[in-house]
């Protein structure tokens, strides 16, 4: 049985900030300090400076010379390109996901809606959030295509992040949960026309919740 090998510095220095811009806990368009990053982690800025640089690549970070890092912010534009992306490869995923192990594809789809739903009866937003994720990751998992995996895991993060803030919308997780429930049951089905309709109203929702996302959110952080 084969060791699993340390977490460099580096690797736990991503895996925080990845997490924590994933989860919300550090807010869209947020300054980063290498310094007080490394504090917090008691490490050097050296892998601290390494991690920013692997975010910045996986687009959850910006770098600017002589002004740092921030956590990534996103326009209408790179939205509707986000959801454009998803809708493209998604559709993709889910045709060789049918056509390869659509039995597979089912039971693991009803899985995971049902610890959705168990993760939303406890109030538990992370959880549920995370799941979100997972569910969608099921669809390259059982496509057996690595180009396709690769493609979506390099933006999951940002993909993630999105969900996160939009899940503060009113009704924005009761919607979200119907629709999950959609899916699975149309790939228990085995109705590919069916998926691809309940996909494109998926995507589009979040293109069209984040338009009014900015007002909205304010209001509720609102004094």
């Amino acid at each position: 049985m084969a060791l699993e090998r340390p977490k460099s510095l580096r690797e736990l220095a991503l895996e925080h900030l990845r997490n924590s811009i994933v989860d919300g806990s550090l807010k869209m368009g947020q300054v980063l300090s290498e310094r007080k990053i490394s504090e917090e982690l008691g490490v050097s800025k050296s892998p601290v400076r390494e991690a920013l640089a692997q975010l910045r690549d996986e687009g959850l970070v910006s770098i600017e010379p002589q002004k740092g890092a921030r956590v990534f912010t996103l326009s209408d534009s790179e939205v509707t390109q986000i959801c454009d992306f998803r809708q493209a490869i998604e559709t993709a995923a889910f045709e060789l996901a049918l056509s390869r192990d659509s039995d597979g594809l089912a039971s693991n789809m009803s899985r995971v809606v049902e610890d959705m739903e168990r993760a939303r009866a406890r109030g538990d937003e992370k959880e549920y959030l995370a799941l979100d994720t997972t569910f969608h990751h099921l669809i390259f998992q059982h496509a057996g295509n690595d180009y396709l995996t690769a493609s979506y895991t390099r933006y999951v993060g940002k993909i993630a992040a999105l969900r996160t803030h939009l899940a503060k919308l009113p009704q924005h997780t009761n919607l979200s949960f119907e629709e999950h429930q959609k899916i699975a049951a149309a790939v228990r089905r085995g109705d590919m026309t069916e998926i691809r309709n309940l996909l494109i109203e998926h995507i589009d929702r979040t293109r069209q919740a984040y338009k009014s996302a900015s007002i909205v959110l304010e209001g509720m952080d609102a004094p």
